[in-house]
């Protein structure tokens, strides 16, 4: 199942490679619009390539080992409550405004994560998304969504 998923990112990254090339990449001092994603598609095309080929080599000599199932283990149900969590997050987000969203989002990604006591919870969330709003909002001025209350 990992040779699958490291060859699917492999195949992925050269689409991405192509996407940002016709984009146009710039140069260092004057980006184009394909200039990040290029680079972030390399990074992603090396270390999928590098999986790719050490699990091929590593199955040469191995034959007959069963794979776990893909869902095995408890693991999974976290995968597909993050993901909920990132589609209601996406739905909610203009209409609710980043402050708030964003608070409900890493308490529950943290809740997901590990179970930790209420207080600690509380102020790891309300920092990530303070630390947040202050980059994007204040710094790079991105200008995100008030919301229904004006926050």
């Amino acid at each position: 199942m990992e040779r699958y998923s490291s060859l699917f990112l492999v195949l992925l990254a050269l689409a991405i490679l192509y996407g940002s090339a016709r984009l146009g990449l710039g140069t260092t001092g004057s980006p184009g619009p394909g200039f990040l994603s290029f680079w972030g598609g390399a990074v992603l095309f090396i270390t999928s390539a590098i999986r790719f080929s050490s699990l091929l080599v590593s199955r040469r000599g191995h034959r007959g080992g069963l794979e776990k199932p893909p869902f095995a283990g408890p693991g999974w149900r976290k995968v597909v409550y993050v993901i909920a969590a990132l589609l209601i997050y996406s739905a909610f987000f203009e209409r609710v405004g980043y402050l708030l969203c964003t608070f409900f989002l890493i308490f529950f990604l943290l809740t997901v994560i590990e179970a930790r006591r209420w207080h600690v919870l509380l102020v790891e969330t309300f920092l990530v998304t303070l630390i947040s709003y202050i980059i994007f909002e204040k710094a790079l001025m991105i200008g995100f969504p008030r919301g229904l209350w004006g926050f």
